[in-house]
């Protein structure tokens, strides 16, 4: 329907956001080995389609799917963070009240 190289990438980008919050939310792997793995698929997938009559393989594509894997595990990261430095802020207020009631 979309034969528009702009729409193909923005799907690639799209595509790979999700299917990296997938495996992340499905499979447990450490953020490095979820950018390991999800690499190597995008290069195998990409390596695939580059010999196959009806598809092209292209770099703009394998770019894309690596950002999308970067952004996701980006997110996360910063989202991690956030709830670690909470809860750390949590607890240390907590212990200081504790100290003032004793």
């Amino acid at each position: 329907m979309f034969r528009s190289p702009q729409i193909d990438t923005i799907g690639h980008f799209i595509g790979f956001f999700i299917l990296t919050w997938f495996v992340s939310s499905i499979l447990k792997l450490s953020i490095f080995n979820t950018f390991f793995s999800l690499s190597f698929y995008s290069a195998l997938s990409e390596l695939g389609q580059y010999y196959l009559g009806f598809r092209n393989g292209e770099f703009s594509d394998f770019f894309a799917d690596i950002a999308g894997i970067s952004l996701y595990l980006f997110l996360k990261y910063v989202y991690l963070l956030y709830k670690f430095y909470t809860l750390k802020r949590i607890i240390h207020t907590r212990e200081s009240a504790k100290v003032r009631t004793h």
